[in-house]
C-alpha cells in the first residue's frame, strides 16, 4: 500500500510503500495499523495505535496538525483494524521493518 498524505510524518512519508499483514493478534500501543474510516467505511486510514481500551483501539497520526484520528471520531472497534504495517519496501533508500513508535 502507498502512503498518502502527511499525517504519519516523519516516520512515514507520502510515497512510502508498505507491506501490510492481516491482524494475527490484538494491536499494541505503537503499532502502525490500517483501519476503516468510521466516517466513510470504504476508505482506509494508516495510523499509530495510541491505546487499546475496553472501548476499542485509539489511533493517532504522528503529525497531529495533519491527522484526522481518534481525537475526531473516538475509539474504533477491533474489527475495524484491517492489518498492521510491517515493512517499508520503497523507496529503496528507506527500506526496512517498521518499529513500534
Amino acid at each position: 500500500m502507498a502512503v498518502r498524505g502527511h499525517s504519519m510524518e516523519p516516520a512515514l512519508r507520502e510515497g512510502d510503500w508498505l507491506f501490510v499483514i492481516p491482524p494475527r493478534r490484538p494491536p499494541r500501543s505503537g503499532d502502525v495499523v490500517l483501519v476503516r474510516d468510521p466516517r466513510e467505511r470504504a476508505r482506509l486510514l494508516l495510523k499509530r495505535v495510541a491505546a487499546v481500551t475496553g472501548e476499542g483501539v485509539v489511533v493517532a497520526g504522528d503529525h497531529v496538525d495533519h491527522s484526522t484520528d481518534s481525537r475526531h471520531f473516538g475509539a474504533l472497534p477491533l474489527s475495524d483494524v484491517v492489518g498492521r504495517a510491517a515493512f517499508r519496501y520503497a523507496p529503496l533508500t528507506r527500506i526496512g521493518p517498521l518499529g513500534r513508535g
